[in-house]
């Protein structure tokens, strides 16, 4: 324990309860405060960084208070009296008799009466959630526009939080953009206020991850370790070692004082180039011989005993860690016959050293083996997995994910097993997808929030907005900064995303939240005639880059260091045509449409170019949107506001760049399988509206972001502007029309059939999007025994007529392809039913089932709705006598 820093923070919170409790004596004696601040005589730190809040706003607004430790001593006309919710405190006897909740984190705000005086009552179940019930305070005081009356916008609320981790991560790809923030408190005390504001309860660094050898591993660069005198940070000095571990637990306590918890990520433990360069200059030769900055004398050797004494020495001399989160497979260092022995190894280590630290091993091909170490050798671990491959999908786990690659490397694979030995974690690589651009939609996140509770998962883990930035560049390049100077608003550039924060933290918390708390926000930002425009339209483009990486991305793009659904043109058109895709039982490719079409035969998927029309409805809602905005704004948009519009703009332009090119791909495939020059012909057209709609976009990027964005390995396009891609498209177009011209049959005046029939697809599938062809109603199964067969039914009526029903089917295990089950007419009108044989219900794991529809023009549709909720239903088995497997 760092008893000098607990003397230190321990006087200084001494000196804040004083402070609070004094404030503005001499004032007091002469005048009647506004407002009586009744607190407990020791807050904890949580609490008292709420209390500064408030009395930040009271200030602010010019509103005189006091604050005191009991009621009758308050002189305000009212009172504001914070405590917890249990126990002997102002707050606890007022509250008594009243239900609020007792899990962690739970707040309720309620106004009553005493002496005559109006009293808000602010209590929690712990420190963290009475400093949530200040910071709403303090927000609302905010709000108010009338200074005699400053708690009018303050609300009677009571809240407990729905998910029960919601954490953002942060990498340290880059020594030299990681140092300007690492050693910043200032910088620091801004990010974490963000946090605790909106409600993240856990910050996660990671350090390691194709960074070329920084940090792998991370700890020579806080110390050096007894018995191993050749392992070092080439060219660290001891006093810079000394200054980075006392940074590093300071910011853990700072976190702590809000309320955070802090988990480090020890993802690198050998550097042993390949993957782990991740594109760095200079580093290809590092394993070979000592390069400064980076980690010299691990080796095969020494890896596990060095690790073990390390990892030993890191949570004495870091002592507040609330856990650890490890990479443990080869990206990690650790070679494939490694693995098992040095993690059984570390966790030995781990129980006899730090028995109540928890692990959280990263599930990507992790051995079952190593998991049941953990198990036996009694860790305190859980398991942290992708929930859409590196990148932002929809907001649902993937209902089958990509064969080309592991399940295990993609998403939860075979992981949700029964009997449940271990927790699960949900981690959502937004980094990979929105780099740059804002981003913020309740809804999504609503959605994703609800799903992680599969698996009674234990939360949800996001990237921090630019989590890439300045990724496999050189480790002493200075940052670039995001946006040229004309555009700058802020301090820092985290504070331009202040809506993604808000909405993956409130709502992680309450799916309810008062939308308030983020329209009051835009108005202080946009001005009231302006911010509803804003909001929404932020909230629709919200959608286009997670459709992407689900409907229209190729799946070669998979990794956070390889794809960019914001920048990246997704290659030339041939090689865009071929892809395959992400949840390939929601969304057919556009090979897959393409010998529909010439088969002339059906699916209940979303085809390709009907999914072309949402991404062109989106864009249009967009536009009209910005349109109204910029109109009610007139010519006194401020730089935030004209930041925001070009961001907005770019996502419309982008929805245009797919809805041009999806079906420009399908055309393509049926002139790859027919050798049909219409189709060619129409490809081109398509193509050419796509290029065009790129051409839109850089216009609408102008000059407000940097010419040369390093957001990773510069040779997969992920540095340079949005412009570099459209001479790229302009050269491909150019290559297309050329290969037309140099064909020499002759092209028909008519579409051929194949060419007609994708055009009639549109039309058939168009309902798809923009009405509801069918009537589905179904009683969602939330339950059933196992082995025990399961009766599906269904109500479908449709204009056209029922042509076919099925029922998909299989485990809740992605390597497990879906059996299907025609469903029967059951005799009354519109009804529809199957029975699942016991036999394909393992107890292993969970079931899970969706329902597939086609009329008789051929349009089909699948039950759940994916645009309006998670498109497939969970059925939780009832166990009983379960064997242990």
């Amino acid at each position: 324990m760092n008893n000098k820093y607990y003397s230190a923070k321990w006087f200084l919170l001494q000196v804040t309860v004083a402070w609070l409790l004094g404030y503005h004596v001499a004032e007091a004696a002469t005048a009647t405060p506004e407002v009586s601040v009744v607190i407990d005589k020791t807050p904890g730190a949580a609490v008292a960084h709420g209390l500064h809040k408030v009395t930040q706003a009271l200030q602010a607004k010019r509103i005189a208070f006091e604050t005191v430790s009991a009621t009758d001593q308050a002189r305000g006309k009212l009172l504001l009296v914070a405590g917890l919710a249990t126990g002997e405190g102002v707050a606890a006897r007022l509250l008594k008799g009243r239900a609020v909740p007792a899990e962690p984190e739970a707040l309720t705000i309620w106004k009553t009466t005493l002496a005559k005086k109006p009293v808000w009552v602010v209590g929690g179940s712990d420190d963290r959630g009475l400093m949530y019930g200040l910071l709403d305070i303090a927000d609302r005081i905010g709000w108010s526009t009338d200074r005699n009356a400053p708690l009018r916008e303050v609300k009677e609320i009571t809240e407990k939080p729905a998910v029960s981790e919601r954490a953002m991560s942060i990498y340290t790809m880059n020594r030299a953009y990681w140092e300007t923030r690492f050693y910043d408190e200032a910088y620091w005390a801004r990010y974490l206020d963000m946090l605790a504001q909106n409600r993240f309860n856990t910050l996660v660094v990671i350090f390691g991850y194709e960074n070329g050898g920084f940090l792998a591993p991370c700890f020579p660069y806080f110390f050096d370790v007894e018995g191993f005198p050749d392992v070092r940070m080439v060219g660290i000095k001891p006093q810079e070692q000394q200054r980075n571990l006392a940074a590093f637990n300071r910011l853990i306590n700072m976190a702590h004082d809000r309320g955070i918890r802090f988990t480090v990520g020890i993802w690198d433990h050998i550097y042993r180039g390949g993957v782990q360069g991740g594109g760095i200059p200079g580093t290809k030769d590092a394993p070979d011989q000592p390069v400064p900055g980076l980690v010299w004398g691990v080796t095969a050797d020494n890896l596990t005993a060095y690790t073990k004494a390390a990892l030993a020495k890191f949570v004495r001399q870091v002592p507040d860690l609330d856990a650890i989160q490890f990479r443990m497979h080869n990206e990690s260092g650790l070679k494939e016959g490694e693995q098992e022995s040095f993690w059984a190894d570390v966790f030995r280590m781990m129980k006899t050293t730090a028995p109540n630290l928890r692990l959280d091993l990263r599930a990507k091909e992790l051995p079952q083996s190593v998991i049941q170490s953990a198990l036996d050798i009694g860790v305190h671990f859980r398991i942290t997995t992708k929930y859409w491959m590196e990148q932002m999908g929809m907001p649902y786990h993937p209902t089958q994910v990509n064969p080309d690659k592991s399940p295990i490397r993609h998403s939860y694979a075979h992981l949700l097993r029964y009997p449940q030995k271990y927790k699960i974690h949900w981690r959502l690589w937004n980094g990979g997808t929105s780099r740059i651009l804002l981003w913020g939609d309740p809804e999504y996140v609503r959605r994703f929030a609800e799903s992680t509770h599969l698996y009674d998962g234990d939360g949800f883990e996001v990237n921090e907005p630019l989590a890439t930035k300045m990724e496999a560049q050189p480790h002493d390049a200075p940052p670039f900064a995001l946006l040229n100077p004309p555009y700058r608003y802020y301090d820092w550039e985290f504070e331009r995303y202040w809506h993604f924060f808000q909405v993956f933290g409130r709502i992680g918390y309450n799916p309810d939240t008062d939308p308030a708390v983020w329209q009051k926000e835009f108005e202080r930002r946009f001005g009231a005639a302006a911010a509803p425009a804003i909001e929404k339209a932020l909230h629709q483009a919200s959608w286009i880059l997670p459709r992407i990486i689900a409907s229209s991305y190729p799946y070669t793009s998979f990794p956070t260091t390889r794809g960019w659904a914001e920048k990246q043109r997704l290659g030339d058109l041939p090689a865009f045509a071929k892809a395959e895709l992400s949840d390939m039982a929601q969304f057919a490719s556009f090979d897959e449409e393409a010998k529909l079409r010439i088969e002339n035969g059906e699916t209940a998927r979303i085809l390709p170019t009907a999914n072309s029309r949402w991404f062109k409805q989106t864009s249009d809602a967009v536009d009209k949107l910005i349109v109204e905005a910029e109109k009610a704004t007139g010519k006194n948009a401020n730089k935030e506001f004209i930041s925001t519009i070009t961001d907005l703009k770019i996502l419309s332009r982008l929805a245009l760049y797919h809805a041009s090119r999806i079906p420009a791909a399908v055309q393509y495939r049926i002139y790859e399988r027919t050798k049909d020059v219409a189709a060619l012909t129409e490809a081109i057209a398509g193509e050419r509206a796509a290029v065009d709609a790129w051409r839109q976009l850089v216009a609408a990027a102008g000059d407000v972001y940097t010419d040369n964005l390093m957001l990773g390995v510069c040779v997969a396009d992920l540095c340079g502007h949005w412009k570099d891609e459209l001479t790229a498209l302009e050269k491909g177009l150019a290559g297309l029309e050329q290969k037309r011209n140099s064909i020499k049959s002759e092209m028909s005046s008519a579409k051929t059939t194949a060419v007609a029939e994708a055009v009639a697809g549109v039309k058939r599938q168009a309902g798809l999007i923009n009405s509801q062809p069918f009537q589905i109603i179904h009683q969602p199964i939330i339950s059933a025994p196992a082995g025990k067969p399961l009766l599906v039914t269904v109500k479908v009526n449709a204009p056209a007529g029922v042509k076919w029903v099925r029922l998909r089917y299989r485990n809740v295990n992605q390597e497990l392809d879906y059996q299907t089950l025609a469903m029967q007419p059951s005799g009354q009108a519109g009804a529809y039913s199957a029975t699942v044989p016991a036999e394909h219900i393992n107890p292993t794991w969970d079931f899970m089932y969706f329902i597939e529809v086609v009329d008789k023009n051929g349009a089909g549709r699948i039950y759940p709705d994916l645009n309006r909720e998670t498109p497939y239903r969970i059925v939780k088995l009832v166990r009983v006598n379960l064997a242990e497997k």
